[in-house]
């Protein structure tokens, strides 16, 4: 019983821990654009930008970058706004989904 209790808060902690990889925190989203629509046409200024100049600070949530070779899931929402960043670091591509 002492073992199943152990494993069980060993991950409990590591979730407690998980973080998003689409800029949010896992918790409440925060949507930043006001309408709830995607709003990639305003941010076409990143294309061409290095990834690390990219302010995310700046960005509506939700939001992913990810690299073209990259492993993302599938789902499409409509509210979330996808950088894509070429094989040369900059960015190649902002679009919705």
């Amino acid at each position: 019983m002492i073992r199943y209790a152990a494993t069980f808060a060993s991950l409990a902690m590591l979730a407690a821990c998980a973080t998003a990889v689409d800029g949010t925190d896992g918790g409440e989203v925060i949507d930043r654009s006001g309408s709830g629509d995607c709003p990639a046409a305003q941010f076409q200024l990143l294309v061409g930008q290095m990834r690390g100049e990219i302010d995310t600070s700046t960005l509506p949530v939700p939001y992913r970058i990810y690299g073209r070779d990259d492993a993302v899931t599938m789902d499409y929402r409509p509210d979330r706004m996808n950088i894509v960043i070429g094989d040369n670091g900059r960015v190649e591509r902002v679009s919705c989904g």
